[in-house]
């Protein structure tokens, strides 16, 4: 099983706590769908365990009150980051906490002994199994991070060089040797259930969130990999932006342009070296023929 099927679990009986990992469905049946609990009451609690699956490691727990002095805490796992701080009692008030196996599902178990981890957080040996695998990146493509943040391809400078966004910070980068991979379990074996598929890199070019603080340009000229070719005479258009704000009566906006338009035509608009805006030198295309 994945990591994050796993729901951490911590119990507060007057203050001792007790950890458990559960599979969802036995998860429902201990806490969820029991008697002390109307079906409305039990749909809610079960959308608040859901809710935490799009909260920070540690953060978003599902609370439920069963007495004065019992309650629990809840949250699926988001990796195996956050799933080594549970079991090394990070997220406890109680540093004397215990953690139950017998409580604790047996899928869960079995599959801590796959990713090489002890009941206290230890690691036996490597947690994953990385099998790098052939990828087209594509604009537009969401694309997971096995440091638990998704990125959206912005532009393809190369085939490993890409531009993408930070989908939670909506901050930018240029990632630099994007490699695609499975991963699994280290000791376990390769299966639809358990693979995990997300992207590492050699090194980053880290920016900020606001476009106008971004030359694109030079990003281009760095990274794309038709910039780099070598040779003794290249074709390149200096391509400048003259613009002008006409107002112009009409009845339509339409009129309004077509108006301009002709007015251009007639050079009764003529722009100069007063309306420059910008400058650009890029690659010319070839003319077809």
């Amino acid at each position: 099983m994945k990591i994050q099927d796993m729901i951490l679990v911590i119990q507060n009986k007057k203050g001792s706590e007790t950890n458990m990992l559960m599979i969802l469905e036995e998860y429902k049946e201990a806490y969820l769908f029991v008697s002390s609990l109307s079906r409305e009451e039990s749909a809610q609690a079960l959308k608040e365990l859901f809710d935490t699956k799009f909260s920070k490691p540690g953060n978003g727990w599902a609370e439920r009150y069963i007495t004065a002095n019992k309650s629990y805490y809840a949250k699926f796992c988001s990796g195996s980051d956050e799933l080594q701080c549970f079991l090394h009692g990070i997220y406890n008030d109680d540093k004397e906490f215990r953690f139950d196996r017998e409580e604790s599902s047996p899928e869960c178990m079995w599959a801590l002994e796959e990713y090489n981890l002890d009941v206290n957080g230890g690691a036996k040996g490597n947690m994953f199994h990385y099998e790098q695998r052939e990828h087209e990146f594509k604009p537009g493509e969401i694309l997971h991070n096995f440091n638990g943040t998704d990125y959206k391809v912005m532009e393809c400078y190369s085939k490993n060089n890409l531009l993408m966004m930070n989908m939670a910070a909506g901050t930018f980068l240029v990632a630099v040797g994007v490699a695609y991979y499975d991963r699994y379990p280290h000791a376990g074996k390769y299966t639809k259930d358990n693979a995990e598929t997300g992207i590492e890199w050699g090194h980053g070019h880290y920016l900020s969130g606001k476009l106008s603080d971004i030359d694109f340009a030079a990003l281009r000229a760095e990274y794309c990999e038709p910039y780099q070719q070598k040779g003794d005479c290249f074709s390149i258009e200096i391509r400048e932006v003259l613009s002008r704000v006409e107002n112009i009566e009409a009845e339509t906006l339409g009129d309004a342009i077509d108006k301009a338009m002709e007015m251009y035509k007639k050079s009764e608009v003529v722009l100069d070296a007063e309306d420059f805006r910008d400058v650009s030198c890029l690659p010319a295309k070839a003319e077809s023929r």
